[in-house]
C-alpha cells in the first residue's frame, strides 16, 4: 500500500511538473522518499494498532463418532458430504444380544417381584409361627400346672395310703396282741373244764372270741398287703406325674431357649427382607431395575445418531464390520455445521487496543471481491505456547528465538449479504480488520487495503 501511495505522489508531481506548476527541484526529487517516510510514520505505523489485520480462518468441529457398544453392523443409511440433522441415523449395530440381555432382565424383574410377595407371605407366616409357639408356651404352662398339681396329687395318696397302712398294721399289732391273749385264756378255760372249774359255755364264748379275733387278723392282715399294694401304686402314680412334669418342663424349655427365639428370628430375618426398600421399592427389584436401565440403554445405543446438524466426511463404514466402543479408535468422522466458527489471529503487539463488540471487515478467498462486515464476538486469551500440559517432564523455559505467536479473536458476520457462518466449509481462509476506537484517521487506509485484497483474490486465489 505505501508503494501505491508513493506511485500515486510520484504520478501527481509528473503532472505538476509537466504543468509548470513546479520545478523539478532537488527537493522534489527526493520528496517521494520523505512522503514514503510520513506515510510509515503517520499512517501504517499507528495502522497497526488502530486497524490490526490477520488471516481468517474458519473452524468446524469434528465429532470422531465412537459407539457406546460393540457389535456388528448390520445397516449404514448415510452416504457422505450429504447434510444430516440432528438424531438422523447414522448407523446401526445388530440388536440381537442386547435385545435378548433386556429379555432376559425383564424375567428376572418379574421373578423378582414375585420374590417379594413370596417374602411377604413368609413374614405372615414366620410371625403365626411365633404366636404359635407363644401359644403352645401357654398351653404348656398350663400343663406344667396340672402336671405339678397331678404330682402334689400323687404324693397327698401315697401319704393317705401309708397312713392307712399303718394305721392297717398298727391294728394287726393290737389284734395280735389281743389274739395272744385270748389264747391264754383259752387255754385256761380249758383248763379249768377239765378240772370241772369252768363251764363249757365259758370255753365256747372263749373260743368264739378267739376265732372272731383270728378272723379279724386274718382281714387286718389282708387290709395292710391291700394298703401296701395301694403305697406301691401311689408311688408309681407319683414317679409317673414326675416324670411327665419333667417332660413338660424340658418342653417349656425347648420352646423358651430354642423354639421361640428362633422363630422370632426368622421373622426378624423374613421382616428385614421383606422390607428392604429403596425409594418405595425393594432392593432386589431395585437392582434388576438398575441393570435392566442399562440393558435398554445399550439396546437404545445400537442406533447411533447424528449428534447435531452436520455431516459425514468419508463414510466408508459398511455393513459386516465390527465396532467397539474403543475411545482410541473412531468409526466415522461427523462435521457438526452448528458450531462453525470464524477466527482472526492477530499479533500479540496489536492486540492490547482490540475490545468484543468492535467493527470487522473480512474478505474470504472463496468468495473474490467481496467484503463482509463482522463483529468482534470474543478473544483467546491462550496460544499453544501458552498451554501447559500435563507430563513427567519438565516444561521448557521460554527463549528469545521463540517467536510471538497470534492470539485467536472470533468473529460473527453482521452482513446481510454475506453466507451464513454455518454454510462456510471448514478451512475457509481470508483477511479480516478490526477497527478499534483508537486512530481512526489509520481506518480509511485499512478499508482500502482490505477491498484491495477482495480484488486481489481474482488475481492471486492461493
Amino acid at each position: 500500500m505505501i508503494i501505491f501511495l508513493t506511485l500515486c505522489y510520484c504520478g501527481l508531481v509528473f503532472l505538476l511538473v509537466k504543468l509548470g506548476v513546479i520545478k523539478l527541484t532537488l527537493w522534489w526529487k527526493i520528496s517521494p522518499l520523505v512522503w514514503m517516510v510520513l506515510l510509515l510514520i503517520v499512517l501504517f505505523l499507528p495502522m497497526q494498532f488502530a486497524a490490526p489485520s490477520g488471516t481468517v480462518n474458519v473452524y468446524q468441529p469434528v465429532v470422531e463418532i465412537i459407539p457406546n457398544v460393540s457389535g456388528e453392523v448390520i445397516d449404514v443409511p448415510v452416504e457422505g458430504l450429504v447434510p444430516l440433522e440432528k438424531g438422523d441415523v447414522l448407523f446401526r449395530i445388530d440388536q440381537v444380544p442386547f435385545q435378548a440381555t433386556v429379555d432376559r432382565l425383564e424375567a428376572e424383574r418379574a421373578q423378582a417381584v414375585q420374590n417379594v410377595e413370596r417374602m411377604q407371605v413368609s413374614v405372615t407366616a414366620a410371625a403365626a409361627t411365633v404366636v404359635r409357639t407363644e401359644e403352645e408356651m401357654e398351653v404348656i404352662k398350663a400343663e406344667q400346672e396340672s402336671a405339678a398339681a397331678a404330682v402334689a396329687a400323687a404324693e397327698a395318696a401315697v401319704e393317705e395310703a401309708r397312713a392307712k397302712r399303718d394305721q392297717a398294721a398298727t391294728m394287726v399289732a393290737d389284734l395280735k396282741l389281743q389274739l395272744t391273749f385270748a389264747a391264754s385264756e383259752r387255754d385256761r378255760i380249758r383248763d379249768l373244764v377239765s378240772k370241772d372249774a369252768a363251764t363249757k359255755s365259758d370255753l365256747d364264748r372263749i373260743e368264739l372270741n378267739y376265732t372272731n379275733l383270728e378272723s379279724q387278723l386274718n382281714s387286718a392282715d389282708a387290709d395292710v398287703k391291700a394298703a401296701d399294694q395301694t403305697v406301691l401304686r401311689s408311688e408309681a402314680d407319683v414317679q409317673a406325674a414326675k416324670a411327665s412334669a419333667r417332660t413338660v418342663d424340658v418342653r417349656l424349655q425347648q420352646l423358651i431357649d430354642a423354639d421361640l427365639p428362633r422363630a422370632k428370628a426368622q421373622e426378624e430375618e423374613a421382616r428385614l427382607e421383606a422390607e428392604s426398600m429403596i425409594n418405595g421399592v425393594h432392593t432386589s427389584v431395585a437392582l434388576i431395575d438398575a441393570q435392566l436401565e442399562s440393558a435398554e440403554y445399550d439396546l437404545e445405543q445400537t442406533t447411533v445418531t447424528a449428534p447435531s446438524d452436520g455431516f459425514v466426511i468419508g463414510a466408508t463404514l459398511r455393513p459386516g464390520q465390527r465396532v467397539t466402543n474403543f475411545p482410541v479408535r473412531s468409526w466415522m468422522a461427523f462435521v457438526d455445521s452448528s458450531k462453525t466458527t470464524m477466527a482472526v489471529g492477530i499479533n500479540q503487539y496489536a492486540l492490547r487496543h482490540v475490545k468484543p463488540g468492535q467493527k470487522v471487515e473480512v474478505t474470504l478467498k472463496l468468495y473474490p471481491g467481496e467484503t463482509y462486515r463482522a463483529t468482534v464476538e470474543k478473544i483467546g486469551y491462550i496460544t499453544p505456547s501458552g498451554q501447559l500440559a500435563p507430563s513427567g517432564t519438565v516444561a521448557q523455559a521460554p527463549t528469545a528465538q521463540e517467536g510471538a505467536i497470534p492470539f485467536g479473536v472470533v468473529l460473527s458476520l453482521d452482513d446481510d449479504d454475506a453466507p451464513p457462518i454455518s454454510d462456510l466449509p471448514g478451512g475457509a481462509v481470508g483477511t479480516a480488520a478490526i477497527y478499534t476506537d483508537v486512530g481512526q484517521a489509520t481506518h480509511v487506509i485499512r478499508r482500502v487495503m482490505i477491498r484491495m485484497e477482495a480484488w486481489m483474490n481474482y488475481v492471486v486465489p492461493w
